[in-house]
């Protein structure tokens, strides 16, 4: 199983306009999980806090970590200077989850659980369904087989569902994994599934990035 490997934040801005608005998706969750009254919530991957304070601001009890200290200090500064509270926030590894068993009733991962290889995406997996009270759900993107940085030859391989981006940026040296349709078939098979979406979407640059979202629910 490869090492974790933390996003290089010290290269993305603190006032990027990406990273510090919440994902489109976690407005619809938001209503939706208040709905079927579900309460304490964790955040994989705080980053800047654009999911996590957004959530607290809108009466989650929130938990949330990251690998990177940078990023749990940047999210900490700025849930303060807005007056939110964290239930807990900490510099942790998504591979083992420093939470009891049973106690979130959803669990969010925006862009971050793919950063693994094949024995890594299945160790999360587990460690997701664990921290899940039954009959709680969890919402996660995964890299599509269709993506360009896939299929890019100067990219390292590691298995058949990971690659290492070695271009430029916070990224570079973290693996990537991605999965297909058949992938998705094979891999969640102990969750419920609520939705899975294969999703295009046109960047500012011109280019497709093709991710799946992935919305499961944990058996009572």
């Amino acid at each position: 199983m490869i090492k974790s490997k933390a996003w290089n934040w010290n290269m993305v801005a603190d006032d990027d306009k990406y990273w510090n608005l919440p994902a489109p998706e976690v407005y619809y969750l938001s209503e939706n999980w208040k709905s079927k009254g579900f309460n304490e919530l964790l955040d994989i991957g705080c980053g800047l806090g654009r999911n996590c304070i957004f959530l607290a601001k809108n009466g989650f009890v929130v938990s949330t970590f990251d690998l990177s200290e940078k990023s749990v200090q940047a999210t900490t500064q700025k849930a303060k200077e807005q007056g939110i509270e964290f239930k807990d926030i900490r510099v942790a590894d998504m591979l083992d989850m420093p939470y009891p068993d049973s106690s979130f009733d959803c669990v969010l991962a925006m862009n971050v659980i793919s950063h693994t290889d094949k024995l890594g995406f299945d160790k999360i997996l587990n460690e997701i369904k664990r921290v899940l009270k039954p009959g709680g759900e969890a919402y996660f993107t995964v890299g599509s087989k269709e993506s360009y940085w896939y299929n890019n030859p100067d990219c390292i391989y590691v298995d058949d569902y990971t690659k290492i981006r070695v271009e430029d940026g916070p990224e570079n040296g973290i693996p990537h994994f991605y999965i297909n349709d058949d992938d998705c078939k094979a891999l969640f098979n102990d969750f419920e599934i609520v939705k899975i979406q294969n999703v295009r979407e046109l960047t500012a640059y011109g280019n497709f990035s093709p991710h799946y979202h992935i919305w499961l629910k944990k058996s009572r």
